[in-house]
């Protein structure tokens, strides 16, 4: 009878081992208490006070593509239903012009990123983020991942988007591992931007500092003309409950699907930091990079119009 109980003390062992590894590695989407991460709205304000009458005066949107992932996979602990993904590039239109926020990816590279059978891609709508790229005063990425800066590789004329790219050092010096693309040269001999503090890069937009998703990762404050704000948060969270709650993405996501592994550390101080601003200024409008019924309600609310407008270079 003594090995009965034997076996049975290394079944709850392993239950209890097993328990544990669930826990940490997809249960467990816990933020810190306290933050190290500013979220400075009141510098961010005062970077664009002088841009009264150049402010944007709208927001698009293009759908590249859509896919569906398990949310369990978005935020730890959540349930194991499907997440509709979606794949975005955003255009600022305004007095100065319009300001290119990430840039989407061909279909080819759609076809081996996105997941799923319901996975689709609109070349169409990459045709419009291209286009609308070549005559944009400003573009930009909030990361170096090849979702969001695919478009700004794949430009037909890398030397002419070069002159109006803006791109930080630390984006750039992490292009090759993160997209497995080659890089044009033109992106190596422009001048890279040393984000080590919120810059204004056009009128009424933001470019804040943000490392832990990836090394180059960049949240982008935008003030139109009536008034409203919004903040694009990239991938510092794929949905907004990340922030509402607040939940980290999972460890086994963070450590075994993104390569190089995302900083827990930094991006539990950034969540933190969104949740406590979302407190105070409940009329921003978070923006994550791939939240799709969110942004079917921002498009409801009028904050956001889709299909982008070209205008001739």
């Amino acid at each position: 009878m003594k090995w009965l109980f034997r076996l049975g003390g290394v079944a709850l062992l392993l239950v209890a081992v097993g328990a544990g590894a669930y826990w940490y590695y997809v249960a467990d989407g816990a933020v810190p208490e306290a933050t190290s991460y500013k979220t400075d709205i009141a510098e961010w304000r005062r970077l664009v006070s002088g841009d009264t009458a150049n402010l944007p005066s709208e927001i698009r949107i293009e759908f590249v593509g859509r896919d569906t992932m398990p949310f369990v996979a978005v935020q730890a602990g959540g349930a194991n239903v499907d997440f509709a993904r979606a794949r975005t590039a955003f255009q600022l239109n305004g007095p100065d012009g319009s300001v290119i926020i990430d840039s989407g990816m061909d279909q080819d590279t759609a076809g081996k990123a996105q997941r799923g059978e319901s996975a689709k891609f609109d070349a169409a709508a990459y045709g419009r983020v291209i286009a609308a790229m070549g005559s944009a005063t400003r573009v930009a990425v909030t990361h170096e991942h090849i979702d969001h800066i695919g478009g700004v590789l794949g430009f037909p004329v890398p030397e002419r988007l070069a002159e109006r790219l803006v791109l930080t050092q630390k984006q750039f010096d992490g292009l090759g591992g993160a997209t497995g693309k080659g890089v044009p040269a033109a992106y190596a001999t422009m001048t890279h931007l040393d984000l080590s503090t919120p810059t204004r890069i056009a009128a009424g937009v933001v470019m804040i500092p943000a490392e832990g998703h990836t090394a180059g990762s960049a949240m982008f404050y935008v003030r139109l003309n009536d008034g409203r704000e919004a903040l694009f948060l990239g991938d510092i969270a794929w949905a907004i409950s990340n922030v509402r709650l607040p939940a980290l993405r999972p460890r086994f996501v963070q450590q075994f699907y993104m390569s190089p592994p995302e900083d827990r550390g930094k991006v539990g101080a950034q969540i933190r930091a969104l949740h406590e601003l979302a407190t105070v200024e409940p009329g921003m409008a978070m923006i994550p990079s791939h939240d799709d019924a969110h942004f079917a309600a921002l498009i409801a609310s009028g904050l956001i119009k889709e299909q982008f407008v070209i205008d001739a270079p």
